[in-house]
């Protein structure tokens, strides 16, 4: 059952956006409509507000007085798609964000669509899956209309419709998305009599017996253009589901029994002055429509940023934070309105105690006690307000520091720096730190001979768990870069057993990576990681401009763990005779011998980690 007010003005927004760019203006788009006056001083503020809904019949005449105005034999369709690249859809812009791409805007059209309309649902019949054979990703939708909203009213939806759910690929810089549309709940002789667009055509569509006749629209004869058949169902995830397959009526009396779904299939395409009518081999009189979406897969490079994208963005904490403090601004608002109201009851209570001192004296005491009481919350509330507007600041301040921390640190190692009242970097300084660098083996290879998601999901699980890890041992996750890594111990927060936990860490993150190793062998790999532990002086801070600031450690000590990573073996914990020196007591290992590092004058003695 849909509500009265069932349209969400999201979609005016789109439409007047889209009439905007490509006239320069939406005049008179709302000319003569109703809208609530008491509570908005003008239609343009009322239709284009998108938390506010509208009937259906607004919207559609809004609608076709757009056409009207543009001037464009296909305008339903082009608003629809235009609203990706005008970025009209307003707060929805900020879900976009978190997706990893067109898969998951696919996956929550549902979503969508209950909060720009309350006439249909739409449901994910089959999920986006890659089809090899086509070189495309395919997803089938179903939409199907509430019971109470008479589908042929809705006509002129249905391209904008395809138009907004083609343009979701190009949020990502891909091509629209192919929409083949077979099923149709529309009626024939319904539609084509009742909808404004094509009833001007006089097609006069007419069932006789189990065929479907209309005029033609060019020579204005008669023709046969469609059958009556009987729906075939398929079974999908256990659920029953009409895609387009059918019988004949004498075919079917044969294999079906019970209930039979009749539909209408059209035979022969009718077209004239431009446009198409029926199309041969669509159904008519079908439950809901069905939707065979097919679009280009997101390459690899386009995939991989988008799997740290969601960190570069506010977490849980930091929109409870953002929550607050609009919660205070619309605090600071209602003060000051009860202060305004308070000091008009106050001049009113003035008033009053002149037209009563005759009366009693009594009363012109009380009136003085309650005016005295309403100074002193008009005191009060200023006060207040003073306290509001230095808490917002300092939430703002603090929201900051939050946001700079957690792109390196654990929220428990977050927390610590920030109830200390600590910042993150500052002027670049020396400190005596432990560096560690690590990465995949031949990870090359890998990238070479398996499919963009097979690859992203093994990459996905791997970071996941090595920042468990890191976060475990209250380690800094600088950097990084494709499979590698770059972590440091001893900044922000100083601790004098830096070594050790890099050491204790390492060994850790090896075991781990063994526990992987299943899961990568099933994809023909056999997972390795190399890593690489110095400890020394290093120069430590945020190194860059205003425009582009970088939190990071430089410096000759630097290189030599990365030099030390570069010739570790599959599984060996190669570290420099600086980090054993800090952590002979708690590990062996195996000498190694010196190493010749770049930029360094002495040899570097190195040992391998032995892990139990």
């Amino acid at each position: 059952m849909s509500r009265i007010d069932c349209i969400s003005n999201r979609n005016i927004k789109i439409i007047a956006s889209y009439l905007t760019d490509r006239v320069g203006h939406f005049d008179s788009l709302f000319n003569e409509l109703p809208y609530p006056a008491d509570r908005y001083n003008s239609p343009e503020a009322f239709f284009l507000n998108e938390d506010e809904w509208t009937t259906l019949d607004n919207f559609h005449r809004i609608f076709r007085r757009a056409k009207e105005i543009s001037g464009e034999a296909y305008f339903y369709f082009n608003c629809g798609a235009s609203s990706a690249s005008l970025r009209s859809w307003g707060r929805f812009e900020y879900f976009v964000r978190f997706f990893a791409g067109p898969d998951d805007g696919f996956m929550r059209l549902p979503f969508f669509n209950s909060n720009i309309n309350d006439t249909k649902e739409i449901e994910v019949v089959t999920p986006p899956s890659y089809d090899k054979s086509t070189g495309k990703v395919r997803v089938i939708l179903k939409i199907e209309y509430h019971d109470d909203i008479e589908v042929e009213d809705d006509y002129i939806v249905d391209p904008y419709r395809r138009g907004l759910i083609s343009s979701i690929p190009t949020v990502w810089g891909l091509s629209p998305a192919s929409i083949q549309q077979r099923l149709y709940p529309y009626d024939p002789e319904k539609l084509f009599c009742r909808e404004q667009e094509v009833a001007c055509y006089g097609l006069n569509p007419r069932m006789e017996g189990n065929r479907l006749l209309i005029n033609d629209p060019v020579d204005g004869k008669s023709r046969v253009v469609g059958k009556k058949v009987i729906l075939k169902p398929e079974m999908i995830d256990g659920k029953r589901y009409f895609l387009g397959s059918y019988l004949e009526i004498d075919e079917a009396q044969k294999k079906m029994s019970g209930d039979k779904r009749d539909a209408i299939l059209i035979t022969e395409t009718i077209q004239g002055d431009g446009r198409i009518f029926l199309k041969s081999g669509e159904i008519f009189k079908a439950p809901y429509f069905i939707m065979d979406i097919t679009y280009d897969r997101i390459s690899l490079i386009n995939r991989l940023p988008q799997l740290f994208r969601v960190s570069r963005y506010q977490g849980v904490s930091e929109k409870y934070l953002i929550d607050t403090i609009n919660r205070l601004r619309e605090t600071i608002k209602a003060r000051n309105r009860a202060y305004q109201a308070l000091m008009l009851a106050n001049e009113e209570l003035k008033d009053t105690k002149d037209r009563v001192v005759e009366y009693t004296k009594t009363l012109e005491q009380r009136v003085a006690e309650r005016t005295a009481e309403l100074v002193s919350v008009q005191d009060e509330l200023k006060a207040l307000n003073r306290g509001l507007e230095e808490k917002v600041n300092k939430q703002v301040e603090e929201l900051k520091k939050y946001s700079d921390l957690r792109r390196y640190l654990s929220p428990k190692l977050t927390e610590k720096i920030l109830s200390c009242g600590g910042i993150l970097g500052g002027q670049p300084q020396r400190k005596m730190m432990t560096v560690m660098f690590s990465d995949i083996r031949n990870f090359s290879t890998l990238t070479d001979s398996l499919e963009p998601e097979e690859l992203f999901h093994l990459l996905d699980n791997y970071l996941a768990e090595m920042t468990n890890l890191i976060h475990h041992y209250e380690g800094t996750l600088n950097k990084i870069i494709g499979d590698g890594m770059l972590i440091f111990f001893g900044d922000p927060l100083p601790m004098e057993d830096h070594a050790q936990r890099s050491v204790l860490m390492a060994i850790e993150m090896q075991k781990k990576a063994a526990e992987l190793k299943n899961d990568w062998r099933r994809y023909g790999y056999d997972l390795g990681m190399g890593i690489g532990i110095n400890t020394g002086y290093v120069t430590v801070g945020n190194i860059g401009s205003d425009m582009h600031m970088d939190y990071t450690v430089i410096g000759n000590q630097v290189n030599v763990a990365a030099r030390l990573e570069s010739l570790a073996k599959p599984g060996q914990i190669l570290v420099s005779q600086r980090t054993y020196s800090r952590v002979s007591d708690i590990v062996t290992a195996e000498e190694i011998g010196e190493v010749k590092v770049k930029g360094i004058h002495s040899p570097v003695m190195t040992y391998n980690i032995k892990i139990s």
